[in-house]
């Protein structure tokens, strides 16, 4: 005759080895999420870029596909308000962005700098964004990624990392700001007007890529 005790063993046994099934699928569900994520592709040069809504510093919602369809060229610059290698770019002596900003504005060019720090990063900051962007004069949008989704959607890794989306929302140049990478001086080739010049004329873009460089992104 089997006790009560020994009926409860089994069925102990039964009970935690369905738990660890069910713990062992939810974990490999779990890890095939990370793999997707992980394996997404980024954005590729000539094809068309991956569409985005983000929320600027005031709160307003800002469409990458709304630009383009009023024929609107946009520029996609990753921003660190801590980072050398954008400072550089934003000093009195050098004001690389601003400058070609304003070149371009009578050309439909929108000019949109996208924060990707993850929230507990002081690059992230709400308050220091915007007293960076009084202090710097910058008067378009800083947009807020904080979940990191669209920096990783472009492949984006450094600040500052550069994009051009031309008005049929092809991605048709990728990389850094110009020939430089250092902290110290732009360089002597801007890589994002050139193509922005031959964009606009429609032209081929005699350089689509190069390498980005400057800090790395706390996502």
């Amino acid at each position: 005759m089997f006790t009560q005790s020994q009926y409860r063993t089994p069925i102990r046994r039964r009970i935690g080895a369905a738990l660890s099934v069910v713990g062992l699928a939810a974990l490999s569900i779990a890890m095939l999420g990370f793999g997707a994520i992980e394996q997404q592709s980024p954005a590729v040069v000539a094809q068309p870029a991956p569409d985005f809504t983000l929320v600027d510093l005031e709160g307003n919602e800002h469409t990458l596909s709304e630009y383009t369809a009023k024929g609107q060229t946009v520029v996609l610059e990753w921003f660190s308000p801590l980072c050398p290698f954008v400072k550089k770019h934003y000093r009195d002596d050098t004001k690389t962005m601003l400058t070609i900003q304003k070149d371009f504005a009578g050309d439909s060019v929108v000019w949109l700098r996208v924060n990707s720090a993850k929230p507990s990063h002081p690059a992230a900051d709400p308050q220091l964004n915007k007293k960076t962007a009084e202090k710097w004069g910058i008067t378009t949008p800083i947009l807020i990624d904080s979940d990191g989704t669209v920096g990783k959607a472009y492949g984006a890794k450094r600040t500052p990392e550069m994009y051009i989306i031309d008005a049929k929302g092809v991605l048709v140049y990728h990389g850094a700001i110009d020939n430089r990478p250092d902290a110290q001086a732009p360089g002597e080739v801007n890589y994002v007007r050139n193509a922005l010049t031959q964009s606009l004329a429609g032209e081929p873009i005699a350089m689509p890529t190069s390498k980005a460089y400057g800090c790395s992104i706390k996502y």
